[in-house]
């Protein structure tokens, strides 16, 4: 009966794990998905193609071990080979070759990363999460403005805002803005589309003036306007496919491209079906924020909370090993289509072989492991440091804040936090509440959203049944803040509980509850959860407590600690510095009974 009791109890997840998710996710996605993005090149007489064939790809078991990478300074790195095609057009012919792209660095059974000799941690970050948000500011006259700020997946932003004067603008720079019908118009809408897919047809048309009016309706005058107001070219441009190019490149590829979080945020937040491949910002969400904008101004809907955690994602290794993998196939196009004309121009016969290096891809994850400010030196002070170097979850970097512009908003604490991101174990300095570290049980679910577990409190459910839910989820259900233990089932439950419902902290009857927690340090990192009676600490003195343990010089003779909380041993394990010996059972159990013997014997011989 204890057995099957103690089986519904969650375990602790390995600290480790979550980098080797991230990898995991990048191997198995990552690759794939950038390979299947390298496009077909060819000759400017379209005589020759070249063309990888993602489906046989490989990574191949690297022959220097860790142990040899980190004595001769080397990287710990596996080499990535692809069949490539290089077909003649005239002939049909075909050559195919299986070529080396590269190394691509591996992640060691510590979370780390082997670098010319150095282990090297890649830290978590945190960034608002692409989609469109509401907010309202006051001007100068103490009047409401309501503005809609659409994140791309690059993190460039597009603003569509109501004046003083309930006109609708759309704001593509700081200075620049254009009227949202224009911005409509040149994206590939007409009148009747848009009058068709905006539930106030009649207020968005008041908006027009009268040279707007005019020109409605015409693609080809949306885009020169379009085109004057954001390039703030004097004079009048003169439509050509050239001009429309620069256009895509310089604003929709930038500031358009949603990708797959966005789509589904942008979905979900303005109510529309678009299917998930259509990852660029299409005339029908212009439309469609619009409508909301309006029902803004009207006293209808909600607006959003930045630093809510729904509204943030976190960036992993995958996603950042998965950027540079990109990058470095972009470099390798540019030296296939340079090398292919070369040889035309020679009159050479090229092979796959010759057309391919592997110095982009080596020579771009040497950069980004050397010099991105997310990959770091692993802290190696004492066991303690190398778990929370790699839970660390950071606010700073390329498309995060810095600290001197960071404002004491997105420092504070918010009831999003719990069960995902300490509330105690943080920065101090001028990186205060910037540089967080993650709860014992919090994940990092499909869609890059913080994921906490809770057990169901439900009569249909007999036992413990574990979930998973994302910060917009739990806000919607009463979780109570008690915990028991697996042999405290027969015990009647309190009657009155503390539980958090929609970022409050209320007192409910145990009935009401949804959920519950699982863990009494389900809310605190690896490092808070060290320090003995933490409850009965100040949150100022327990925040010096948690850095002060990462300084502390390990013995050269290591002892239990008097006083402990149970979590020092799995701390010790999952860092990687102890002797693990691993023994079968059938070995193992001769060797306790011989031993049971033998004390039994020494105590035979004493009586």
């Amino acid at each position: 009966m204890l057995q099957e009791v103690n089986a519904r109890m969650s375990t602790i997840p390995g600290f480790n794990q979550i980098q080797f998710e991230g990898f995991d996710r990048f191997i198995d996605q990552g690759l794939p998905e950038e390979l299947y993005k390298f496009p077909k090149i060819e000759d400017t007489d379209q005589e020759i193609e070249f063309q990888l064939f993602v489906e046989t790809y490989q990574l191949v078991e690297p022959v220097l071990k860790e142990k040899d990478a980190v004595y001769k300074s080397l990287t710990y790195s596996s080499e990535l080979y692809v069949s490539a095609g290089l077909i003649w057009k005239t002939g049909r012919e075909m050559q195919e070759q299986t070529i080396l792209l590269g190394n691509i660095p591996l992640m060691n059974s510590l979370g780390t990363f082997i670098v010319n000799g150095i282990y090297r941690i890649v830290i978590n970050q945190i960034l608002q999460s692409p989609g469109i948000y509401y907010r309202s500011d006051l001007d100068h006259n103490g009047i409401s403005v309501y503005t809609g700020t659409i994140i791309s997946d690059w993190g460039g932003r597009s603003e569509l805002e109501i004046d003083r004067k309930a006109r609708i603008w759309a704001r593509v720079s700081r200075k620049q803005k254009i009227s949202i019908l224009v911005l409509s118009s040149a994206m590939g809408s007409n009148l009747k589309e848009i009058l068709d897919n905006v539930c106030y047809p009649e207020i968005l048309l008041s908006f027009l003036n009268d040279k707007e009016k005019q020109n409605f309706g015409s693609k080809k005058n949306a885009i020169l306007e379009f085109y004057q107001q954001f390039a703030c070219v004097g004079g009048d441009p003169v439509f050509s496919e050239s001009l429309c190019k620069e256009l895509q490149k310089k604003f929709f590829q930038q500031k358009c491209e949603l990708g797959r979080i966005g789509r589904r945020n942008m979905n979900r937040r303005l109510n529309l079906d678009i299917p998930q491949n259509n990852t660029f910002l299409l005339p029908r969400d212009i439309l469609a924020a619009t409508d909301h904008l309006i029902g803004m101004k009207f006293g209808m809907g909600t607006l959003d909370d930045m630093n809510h955690l729904k509204n943030k994602r976190i960036r992993s290794v995958a996603d950042l090993l998965q950027d540079q993998f990109g990058l470095a196939l972009v470099r390798l196009e540019h030296v296939v289509r340079g090398t292919i004309y070369g040889a035309i121009r020679h009159k050479l016969i090229p092979t796959p072989h010759n057309l391919v290096t592997s110095t982009p891809l080596t020579t771009t994850y040497e950069s980004f492991f050397g010099l991105h400010p997310l990959s770091q030196v692993l802290d190696r002070t004492n066991p303690l440091t190398q778990i929370v170097h790699a839970r660390k979850l950071s606010y700073l970097g390329p498309g995060g804040l810095t600290g001197r512009t960071a404002s004491f908003r997105i420092r504070d604490i918010h009831p999003s936090h719990y069960g995902r991101i300490c509330p105690i174990d943080t920065s101090e300095g001028i990186n205060v509440g910037l540089i967080g570290s993650l709860a014992i049980h919090a994940r990092i679910g499909f869609w890059g959203s913080l994921e906490s577990p809770f057990y169901q409190i439900s009569e249909r459910v007999t036992g413990l049944q574990l979930l998973f839910l994302s910060p917009s989820e739990d806000e919607y259900y009463m979780v109570s803040a008690v915990n028991s233990l697996a042999l405290n089932q027969g015990i009647q439950e309190e009657q009155v509980v503390p539980a958090r419902y929609r970022q409050e902290f209320l007192t409910i009857a145990w009935e009401q509850a949804h959920l519950r927690s699982i863990f009494p340090f389900q809310y605190f990192s690896i490092g808070a959860s060290l320090i003995p009676f933490i409850e009965h600490n100040d949150a100022n003195r327990a925040l010096m407590s948690s850095n002060m343990q990462r300084q502390a010089v390990p013995l050269s003779k290591s002892e239990k600690c008097i006083v402990g909380t149970g979590l020092e041993r799995q701390a010790a394990l999952d860092s990687g510095v102890l002797a693990i010996v691993e023994l079968r059972e059938r070995l193992f159990i001769p060797i306790l009974i011989r031993s049971f013997y033998q004390v039994m014997g020494i105590l035979t011989a004493f009586h």
